[in-house]
């Protein structure tokens, strides 16, 4: 799976292959046909335009408020880890500045996933550029802050002690908060997008142009398996519903039935296959409600 925000110029509408070789079928034919004459008509005929098609998985269209807003940089997303060793900490979640471009690429390399240019150096210039592109294209990065004392999560010397109102709510960090040491290194990233042009063209089951796209969902090598990839999924969902998309779709493949199972556990269903060649490069097109 690609990263979703990385930005690219829009290019010109133009054909698909599929159409285009569609038409030149069509113009070899007009070339041989006969004519009145009995002779054989060797002009090249201007092709018939092939009829285009309905997107199947396109969402039924939402008129959209001009006047809603959309998240800026300063927006945060605070999700609760609810198992693992880290129950009980909060991820903090915020869209990638130029200050963690370094940080998202060594999270990528290290993700084995393919997709994504070899050498760090190509990589980094390649994520820079993505950047520009928030809020319709972006990665959101992940940093854990541990329990603070006072809490319920954080009492474990003396459970007796009663807690006020005061201490019962976790605070909400502030960006200057978010961009401290004190909550340690980004353990987690996710690539969100939410037009064509802020992700890689797909030759089969593309999502719908406007649609939420969903990819490159990773955690630090050492910290997987405690509840981080679920908790970064919430955040990506949290930003889909602020940036007013219906639904959010994504990519699994075929070969990963584990995975396949944890998304269809957070409310993911299949809406297509594609079962790659004999197998290989197999996978699903995946789409959950964000309403």
């Amino acid at each position: 799976m690609f990263a979703s925000a990385l930005p690219s110029t829009p290019m010109p509408a133009c054909a698909s292959s599929r159409d285009l070789a569609a038409s030149v079928r069509g113009s070899r034919v007009s070339r041989g046909a006969t004519s009145s004459s009995g002779r054989r008509d060797t002009r090249w005929r201007h092709p018939t335009r092939a009829a285009s098609r309905v997107d199947p998985f396109a969402d039924p269209v939402v008129p959209r408020d001009p006047d809603a807003r959309l998240p800026d940089l300063d927006w945060t997303a605070e999700v609760p880890v609810t198992e693992g060793k880290f129950a009980g900490y909060t991820l903090l979640a915020s869209a990638f500045t130029g200050e963690e471009v370094e940080a998202v690429a060594d999270l990528l390399l290290g993700s084995g996933m393919a997709g994504f240019p070899l050498e760090r150096r190509t990589l980094l210039v390649y994520l820079r550029g993505a950047v520009p592109a928030f809020p319709h294209g972006t990665y959101l990065v992940g940093r854990l802050r541990a329990p603070r004392a006072g809490t319920i999560e954080g009492r474990s010397e003396d459970a007796s002690l009663p807690l006020d109102a005061a201490s019962l709510s976790s605070p909400r960090s502030s960006w200057s908060e978010e961009k401290s040491s004190a909550h340690g290194p980004v353990v987690a990233t996710v690539g969100v997008s939410f037009t064509e042009a802020t992700r890689r063209k797909f030759s089969s089951l593309a999502p719908p142009s406007d649609a939420a796209y969903l990819s490159d969902l990773t955690v630090f090598e050492t910290e997987r398996g405690n509840g981080l990839g679920i908790a970064m999924l919430a955040a990506a969902e949290r930003f889909a519903v602020d940036m007013r998309a219906p639904s959010m779709y994504l990519h699994v493949a075929t070969k990963k039935p584990g995975v396949v199972k944890l998304y269809k556990s957070q409310g993911y269903a299949i809406r297509a296959v594609d079962p790659g060649i004999f197998g290989w490069r197999g996978r699903l097109l995946m789409r959950k409600p964000m309403a």
